[in-house]
């Protein structure tokens, strides 16, 4: 028996308000246009929007091509209630994608500015340029996070070019956002590229925050990361007092990231406990101070040579005393797990 084929079934989209399609004139009437919207059906143009559309009407015949807007879904009469779109504005938002979809940048005039960001213009579509896509030598780095600082400093881009580049593009809701961090991507990745996880470089201090240093990794193009808080050594967490603004400091890469990188000062302490196990080793004799204890059950010494150092005491803990110093016997360390373990000197 021979098989018969299944038909082919295509699925139609559903039109929703607000949705931009083409179609053709076929009928056009005083007071009202129909249009054919194949395969969803034929749009009506009537009554208010017929007469904002008038004087553009006057270009067209039927049998002519047009775009249009669905408003509503049924007129009353089983055709689409629908709008004329301008053909200008269609072209520009046309550009426009064509623009994004290459990836090119565009330079343009800062118009205004408000605390989120600037604003440009590009035949009178306005775009916007969030704070967070600025460049690292642009982005408002203020303390505290202070709006009005913030804004000021937004402000004096106004009337200046910038090269932007769009990341977001919707005609449908009126949205173009642009980017000067996209725009400066390749110029970022051409010098990371001489950068690697796991390199010491040196950096130059941005700024201060409760969450850890921001700094600049390179100067031209300025490439910026950040040392989280948990990235920090716990005796260098007074970030006031142990680090200042445009100090140099040498950081870690631990990842990169398209135009940034994030670093760590861990590789301090771990080098810190390198030295301390080349220098020392089991059952060897270190002098420390009791820093913590715990009732009896343990103790937390200081190395009097290098505070950095803690090591845990286990055993005669209701011997010890806070403050007071003590010589102890190094009974194991492991530098990798940065672990030392001291018994009371005999």
């Amino acid at each position: 028996m021979q098989e018969t084929s299944k038909p082919i079934k295509f699925k139609i989209k559903r039109i929703q308000p607000g949705d931009i399609l083409q179609g053709t004139i076929i009928k056009k009437k005083k007071g009202e246009v129909f249009v054919d919207l194949s395969p969803y059906g034929v749009g009506r143009l009537y009554g208010v929007e017929y007469l904002k559309a008038k004087k553009i009407l006057g270009d067209f015949k039927e049998g002519n091509e047009v775009s249009v807007k669905i408003i509503a879904l049924d007129d009353g009469y089983g055709n689409f209630e629908i709008e004329l779109q301008d053909t200008k504005f269609n072209n520009i938002w046309n550009r426009l994608k064509d623009i994004f979809e290459r990836k090119e940048s565009l330079e343009l005039e800062i118009k205004e500015a408000n605390s989120g960001g600037l604003i440009v213009e590009i035949e009178n579509i306005k775009g916007f340029v969030p704070v967070s896509q600025l460049s690292p030598e642009n982005y408002p780095r203020v303390e505290n996070n202070d709006k009005k600082h913030i804004l000021n400093h937004l402000k004096s881009f106004v009337g200046q070019k910038m090269k932007l580049r769009i990341i977001t593009l919707d005609s449908n809701a009126g949205k173009l956002i642009l980017s000067e961090r996209a725009a400066k991507i390749e110029e970022y990745q051409k010098v990371l590229q001489n950068f690697k996880e796991g390199d010491i470089i040196e950096v130059r201090i941005l700024g201060l925050s409760n969450f850890g240093i921001f700094v600049r990794a390179n100067e031209n193009p300025p490439i910026d990361g950040l040392i989280h808080i948990s990235e920090i050594p716990d005796y260098m967490k007074n970030l006031e007092e142990n680090f200042k603004k445009d100090d140099f400091i040498k950081a870690q890469i631990i990842k990169i990231e398209k135009d940034r990188v994030n670093l760590s000062l861990r590789y301090l302490l771990d080098q810190i406990w390198i030295d301390f196990a080349n220098k020392y080793k089991t059952n060897d004799n270190v002098r420390g101070k009791i820093i913590h204890k715990d009732s009896n059950i343990l103790a937390i010494a200081e190395i009097i040579e290098n505070p950095k150092i803690k090591g845990l005491i286990l055993e005669n803990v209701d011997d010890l005393e806070i403050d007071k110093e003590y010589y102890f016997v190094i009974s194991e360390l492991d530098p990798k797990e940065k672990k030392l373990i001291l018994k009371i000197a005999n």
